[in-house]
């Protein structure tokens, strides 16, 4: 196949790693058993390196990965004159490539995105000029100069690209709309911590349980003359949350047994190519094993192989429990940690339940801070 390596893998319980390489998307093309502990393995060259770091992991020995199909023929190619000239002047071409700016790309710039854009036009900073001429930090301090209302200003590169992004503050804006009152609801139910109000009339505070929809900030003040005003609500409203991230793990693995069906294959093998005296048997799953004898020696590389295929039959065997918490417990945090990126944390713990004889459930939870005051649409 297009873009494959084999090579072998060594280790007790070979049937257990190729479990957890599945669970981890790992794919093979080809899976054959050469002895009772060894496997002879094609898949891509990614692959590759995902599976030897688990089976490295869980002390099984892989060999290194040798190019089968166009891979080969690629890393043989990859030895002629014209084609090392090319890639020199590729690369000759990319270093001068490097020395550019293509693209300039403004991040979370809100409100201020055709500012700043204006102003890099200003200091023509655009695709295609040298690198060299940009200074980063002179252009962060002008556009921290020049809009003294966002927290910070961050330039730096990302390949070839010069990437600026903003973070905006909050300053209390004016608040008599045109439009007239304006609420902050809250986007989510939640236990409320604390409330910092920059315009309108808190109407929750900490404690207070809330609903999604419901009013936490209305838009009206109370003027000296003890008059209300129509005002747009601004305000932080921090409150409690639990997210929770379930993961579902197979707690059985499938493994072999032999069936008591055997054939033998012989087989002479060159660097170019591979001759088989009799065919492979119609086994629907099998395990090989090979006694190779070399026929001409080390100026003459063919050998003689003799493959002894036997058949055998999957059936699901229990795990151990233990394995599979830990498994689901780091796949459970991992999910969290990316829902739960930008809040603060309270507390975090993990859960396990049997939903089926099969099936695992892990359920990691984390009670986090957040902003859910929102102005309705």
């Amino acid at each position: 196949m297009n873009g494959q390596v084999q090579f072998h893998a060594k280790g007790l319980g070979m049937e257990k790693l190729l479990n957890a390489a599945r669970q981890q998307g790992i794919s093979f093309s080809r899976v054959k058993r050469e002895k009772s502990r060894s496997l002879l393995l094609r898949c891509s060259p990614k692959d590759y390196a995902a599976f030897r770091a688990l089976a490295e992991e869980k002390g099984f020995e892989v060999s290194q990965a040798q190019p089968v199909g166009w891979l080969r023929l690629e890393k043989r190619l990859g030895k002629r004159i014209g084609l090392w000239a090319g890639a020199l002047i590729a690369l000759g071409l990319l270093i001068w490539a490097l020395g550019y700016v293509w693209e300039v790309r403004v991040e979370n710039a809100g409100a201020y995105l055709g500012e700043v854009r204006s102003f890099l036009e200003e200091q023509g900073v655009r695709p295609g000029i040298r690198r060299s001429a940009v200074s980063l930090s002179s252009l962060r301090d002008s556009l921290a100069w020049r809009l003294p209302k966002v927290k910070w200003v961050r330039t730096e590169w990302e390949g070839v690209s010069l990437v600026v992004r903003l973070e905006e503050g909050v300053p209390p804006p004016d608040t008599v709309s045109i439009e007239g009152a304006s609420d902050v609801v809250a986007a989510a139910d939640g236990l409320i911590h604390r409330v910092t109000t920059y315009a309108g009339t808190p109407l929750v505070k900490a404690g207070d349980f809330v609903k999604t929809g419901q009013t936490l900030i209305r838009g009206e003040e109370r003027g000296k003359d003890n008059e209300v005003h129509p005002v747009q609500a601004r305000g932080e409203v921090i409150a409690r949350q639990w997210v929770i991230v379930n993961v579902r793990m197979p707690v059985t693995e499938t493994v072999s047994e032999p069936t008591g069906r055997t054939a033998v294959r012989r087989v002479i093998e060159t660097p170019f190519f591979a001759w088989r005296r009799e065919e492979e048997p119609d086994y629907l799953t099998s395990d090989i094993s090979r006694e190779v004898l070399p026929l001409g020696g080390a100026w003459l590389p063919v050998r003689l192989a003799r493959e002894t295929i036997s058949e055998v039959s999957l059936r699901e065997a229990p795990r151990d429990l233990e394995e599979v918490k830990r498994e689901g417990a780091k796949a459970a945090v991992f999910g969290l940690n990316q829902a739960i990126m930008k809040d603060e944390t309270v507390d975090k713990w993990i859960n396990f339940s049997m939903i089926e004889r099969d099936t695992m459930t892990v359920t990691a939870t984390a009670e986090v801070l957040r902003d859910i005051g929102r102005r309705p649409q």
